[in-house]
């Protein structure tokens, strides 16, 4: 009898244990790079959420674990029956362990944990993410978060997928989000923080749908070799609203704080697009900008780059055509996008000069740990330095990204040779101008290639990823392979 009793429990945790391993998935893998160069081309490592490194050789081992479990579900109507129907209620959670650098760093690139109940969650952990509406596997990478850094620490609430304004009978739908984000140390800065939200709505459905929105970021907070930035709940306030300081508050009398100005480095992401659904494929035409200060009055220093009025219409952006197949096949989707940040408002200091990705306060820029967080197409100061272009302090004057004013070219590809290999492949061609600071050394114009080629075969347990990236022009020219091994243990 007693035995019944101790495997009874066991009985009856079987079916819920079932359930919850139901989505669960395990790899491990290997990945192995080598390039001619001390450096590797820049689509070998960009927009793999810092998991790779610059070193002419090294390989990352990794362990990749990721589970959802449906606590509740609706039963399923026969109109419906053919779409799909995401849980009611909802757990997740992931983790991935990761060792690069030469066996000398280990780190967790993925630990989060999510709650949902229909189209919302709550997350907190380091997760990966991509904003906008670009494609995360061909596109060249959103202005916002583009998966080129090692994720954010965040806290979010969202509402993760387009969900349907009551009363409007599904033609206007919405989808948003509100975090907080952990930026850590920097030399210059210690705990900064981050703020994120979203909002953006999409009208129409079936065929033709079109959509636009707004991502807004700010880093604020930290503490300063001269003092602690503005860190209350009343300074949040602020931050949230793009506000200026507060000069009377003695709080704002300390640290690099810009009172006239919005507090913190604020980076706001119009974003807008259509998309064309036919029987066979898919059209998509999307568009960013970056709006990164308002115009301000050289001669009026309480006017100048304030954070007022949106640059929609910027000529700087970010622009992209889609077109997917929606079945398997050589050609299954093309991406051609064409990036243009060489204004900037011009070069009038306060008027233009708006420096993307830099800030005079938070000096990493939009950055974290060393790579940038947006678009990678642009050269961060580490890079400069592995490519071996001069760096002149006085005239760089301790700006993080070395060029931001570019003009460029991208495509992207992906399809099905046989039923076990794929293949994609990315091309772009860049003009870099580099910025307003430093225009002797980008003058005339420098041109840089970037290609790779990836050829992922895939078998029921494991997956074998070949591939061939090359950097040509006259900032860097590199050659490199890399080799990824992949077992799927669930």
């Amino acid at each position: 009898m007693r035995n019944v009793f101790l495997v009874l429990p066991l009985l009856l945790a079987h079916p819920v244990a079932a359930q919850f391993t139901d989505s669960l998935k395990v790899v491990v893998g290997t990945t192995l790079t080598a390039a001619t160069k001390a450096y590797q081309p820049l689509w070998i490592t960009a927009n793999r959420y810092g998991t790779l490194t610059d070193r002419q050789y090294d390989a990352a081992t990794y362990l990749r674990l990721r589970n959802k479990h449906s606590l509740a579900q609706k039963p399923r109507s026969e109109a419906s029956a053919s779409t799909p129907h995401p849980p009611s209620l909802y757990i997740g959670y992931g983790v991935a362990l990761s060792n690069h650098d030469h066996l000398q760093r280990t780190f967790l690139p993925e630990l989060y944990a999510e709650v949902g109940y229909w189209a919302v969650h709550l997350r907190a952990g380091r997760y990966r993410e991509v904003t906008g509406g670009v494609d995360p596997t061909l596109s060249s990478g959103s202005l916002g978060i583009s998966g080129n850094a090692l994720p954010i620490p965040k806290a979010e609430l969202a509402v993760a997928e387009y969900t349907a304004v009551p009363f409007t009978r599904g033609w206007v739908q919405f989808k948003g989000q509100f975090a907080h984000g952990w930026l850590g140390d920097t030399p210059d800065i210690k705990g900064a923080f981050l703020h994120q939200k979203s909002l953006y709505l999409r009208f129409g459905k079936q065929r033709l749908t079109a959509y636009g929105g707004l991502t807004h970021f700010a880093q604020w907070g930290g503490t300063f070799s001269s003092g602690r930035a503005p860190s209350r709940f009343r300074d949040y306030l602020r931050i949230l609203a793009g506000a200026s300081g507060n000069a009377g508050d003695p709080v704002y009398q300390q640290g690099p704080i810009d009172v006239a100005n919005a507090v913190g480095n604020h980076l706001l992401i119009p974003d807008f697009g259509i998309a064309f659904r036919q029987d066979k494929a898919t059209w998509r035409l999307y568009t960013q900008t970056i709006f990164d200060k308002g115009v301000g009055d050289s001669s009026n220093t309480n006017k100048r780059d304030r954070l007022a009025g949106l640059k929609i219409f910027s000529s700087d952006r970010l622009v992209g055509l889609s077109w997917e197949a929606h079945h398997r096949g050589l050609l299954q989707q093309v991406v051609v996008e064409g990036i243009y940040t060489k204004h900037q408002g011009g070069p009038i200091i306060y008027q233009g000069r708006d420096n993307y990705y830099n800030n005079g306060t938070y000096t990493m820029g939009w950055q974290y740990q060393n790579r940038i967080i947006g678009t990678p197409l642009f050269l961060n100061r580490q890079t400069a330095e592995r490519y071996g272009i001069p760096l002149d302090a006085n005239v760089l004057r301790g700006w993080s990204v070395v060029s931001n004013r570019i003009a460029g070219l991208h495509v992207g590809l992906k399809g099905t040779l046989t039923p076990t290999l794929s293949y994609r492949l990315l091309a772009t061609h860049v003009q870099h101008y580099g910025n307003y600071y430093n225009d002797a050394y980008f003058t005339p114009a420098k041109q840089q290639t970037h290609l790779l080629l990836e050829l992922p075969f895939h078998f029921s347990h494991f997956s074998v990823t070949v591939a061939v990236g090359s950097d040509f022009g006259n900032l860097a020219s590199s050659t490199a392979g890399l080799l990824r091994w992949e077992w799927f243990i669930r």
